[in-house]
């Protein structure tokens, strides 16, 4: 039977949760009994007819607890997948819903939807209404291949067909994948990895680190380790060595450089030998200006990794006095030309507080990656004005999507939401992945996601898009949008959805909001207004800091204004402002600052 829109509606994660926990402490019950059983048959050396005969009994014995240990870890699965799967459509839904009462829709118990017909609201209502349906089809679309997938899985299981997926020597843990599948959910690939025992985990992480360096869902430490390992080179499982992403842009670089040399002496010999024809003197031209663009990629991602090596090499940023990095991603987009990288300052594994600070356009790992890790170190300092330890804080630098470039040349590309919309869904899942490893492991922990400018945009969207109960509080500043027209349509708890603006030099602020960027965050009902007193960075800007002569009006000071438009448009983060505390306040699990304690922090920072 087809899934409807009413039934959606009853649908809640509570129940797959309690039966996901159940079937892990099942499921690591009887794959530790297969192993052991495995163990003790391979131990009879005896020989004789009763020998023989305890074997068979014993091998046969083994084998149906082998299946029946697939079959719980193939149902923990199933259920992993579904619970993610309900959460997604859940998420879906209450955006759909936020979205319909901020547009003058109503959405029937039968998911019909119609509109204020009143003349003010018409036009907008129509318009919305159409998204709509095409967002509730999607939705049910969506739920009924769930419904299916967990159908689908338990008949295999039910008829003893369900395997673990591996064959031959390469089955080193009874009933569970010891490889993992690309298309799991974050959930699932908590849930598999805590299948496994310490030793495959090594030798994943050391021989397999591809694999699973990109899974939202394993521990940070885990995917720090292969991370480091495909950074750096490793043996594989074949025992071949690999070479490291480092030394292979290293040579992929020197080769660049060789090719445009030898372009460019091509086409300079081309250019005074009177001999050789003008078709030939331009595709000689054309031959060298691709190498030259190319030797630029190519230097820029050699650049961006060995940024990302010095930046979280714990040695050198332990001579700061700055906490252990964990390297969380990286990445090449080949369709952008952008390297990609996450990095954690302190264990999200471990850490009480997690927060996640996700940057604008420009940004860029090769110029940018220190100076975020810097902004979370100070971010991680502050808790301890709330009583936190620092020590008990995670602060991630998202800079795990390709954001708009600011050079001249591109501008434009500040315009185009695309980029956020391709970077929401995995932002969302990444956040998810926390969730999920934390679930698995029993660690519980604030979650805080912070944007900043276009980020703020991209984390707005990510936040309609993230399951329920996995990020507990949202920032943003500087914001050009929200990524949502309402603050319903976050999954968000009520009264943890904050933004901070600075009052001057930040012309960004709510300047998508008519491109479809969303709504301005300052004018979002519901939203906690933040300090927005930056005025104690250095590099802060105020019109009186460019005094004019008495009796001049406003007209001469335009161009004064106009040139300072974004001066302040990033120091948000900078160290001793209110801003910042407020930020390092909302990630400890606490409140903005009062003005006494904003105060207090002032006086003893002056002692």
């Amino acid at each position: 039977m087809a899934i409807t829109w009413a039934d959606i509606l009853t649908w809640t994660t509570g129940p797959l949760e309690s039966a996901a926990t159940d079937l892990a402490a099942t499921s690591k019950a009887l794959v530790s009994a297969a192993s052991d059983g495995q163990d003790a048959v391979a131990g009879i050396q005896s020989q004789g007819s009763a020998v023989t005969a305890i074997r068979t009994v014993a091998s046969k014995n083994m084998a149906s607890l082998a299946q029946l240990a697939t079959n719980i870890n193939s149902a923990l699965m199933a259920i992993e997948g579904a619970y993610d799967g309900v959460a997604k459509v859940m998420a879906n839904v209450q955006n759909a819903q936020a979205y319909a009462a901020e547009n003058y829709c109503t959405i029937g118990s039968d998911g019909e939807v119609t509109y204020d017909t009143d003349a003010q609201h018409k036009e907008d209502g129509f318009i919305a209404a159409e998204n709509l349906r095409t967002t509730i089809k999607q939705i049910i679309k969506d739920a009924d291949q769930v419904d299916t997938d967990l159908y689908h899985a338990m008949s295999n299981i039910n008829n003893d067909r369900a395997t673990d997926g591996d064959k031959g020597g390469d089955n080193k843990v009874i009933g569970v994948p010891d490889h993992p599948n690309k298309n799991w959910t974050p959930s699932q690939n908590a849930a598999w990895w805590n299948s496994l025992s310490e030793t495959q985990k090594q030798y994943l992480t050391e021989h397999c680190p591809e694999e699973i360096r990109h899974l939202d869902g394993l521990p940070i430490s885990a995917r720090d380790l292969a991370n480091r390992n495909v950074l750096n080179g490793y043996v594989d499982k074949d025992g071949v060595t690999q070479r490291g992403a480092l030394e292979n842009i290293d040579i992929a670089y020197d080769a660049a450089v060789t090719a445009r040399d030898n372009a460019w002496e091509a086409y300079y010999d081309a250019t005074t030998d009177p001999f050789v024809d003008a078709e030939t003197r331009r595709k000689l031209k054309e031959r060298y200006d691709a190498a030259e663009e190319f030797l630029k990629e190519t230097e820029e991602h050699h650049d961006d990794l060995h940024a990302l090596a010095a930046q979280t090499n714990n040695r050198e940023r332990g001579n700061q006095g700055l906490d252990n990095a964990y390297i969380i991603d990286f990445d090449y987009d080949t369709a952008h030309k952008r390297t990609t990288a996450i990095v954690s300052s302190g264990n999200p594994d471990t850490a009480s507080y997690v927060s996640t600070l996700v940057p604008g356009i420009g940004t860029n790992v090769r110029n940018d990656l220190d100076k975020y890790m810097d902004a979370n170190e100070n971010l991680k300092a502050q808790t301890a004005h709330t009583g936190v330890d620092p020590s008990d804080v995670a602060t991630i630098s998202y800079l795990g999507y390709v954001a708009p470039k600011n050079d001249f040349g591109h501008l434009y590309q500040a315009a185009d939401i695309g980029y956020a919309d391709r970077a929401a869904p995995d932002l969302a899942r990444f956040e998810e992945g926390l969730r999920a490893s934390g679930n698995a492991n029993g660690h519980s922990f604030t979650n805080t996601v912070i944007g900043h400018s276009y980020g703020s945009t991209t984390a707005g969207k990510a936040m309609t898009q993230v399951a329920e109960g996995t990020v507990d509080n949202f920032i943003m500043c500087g914001s050009p949008g929200a990524g949502a027209e309402s603050i319903d349509q976050y999954n968000v708890p009520k009264g943890h959805v904050y933004e901070s603006s600075v009052p001057e030099g930040d012309m960004v602020q709510g300047s998508g909001s008519i491109i479809g960027y969303g709504s301005d965050p300052k004018k979002l009902d519901g939203i906690v207004h933040l300090s927005g007193d930056a005025t104690d960075s250095d590099k802060y800007w105020t019109p009186e800091s460019a005094t004019l002569p008495d009796g001049q009006d406003l007209i001469p000071q335009l161009p004064q204004h106009l040139a300072h438009a974004f001066s302040n448009h990033d120091t948000y983060f900078d160290d001793g402002t209110r801003t910042s505390q407020d930020f390092s306040n909302i990630i400890a699990g606490g409140k903005q600052t009062t003005d006494e304690e904003w105060a207090a922090i002032e006086k003893e920072r002056s002692k």
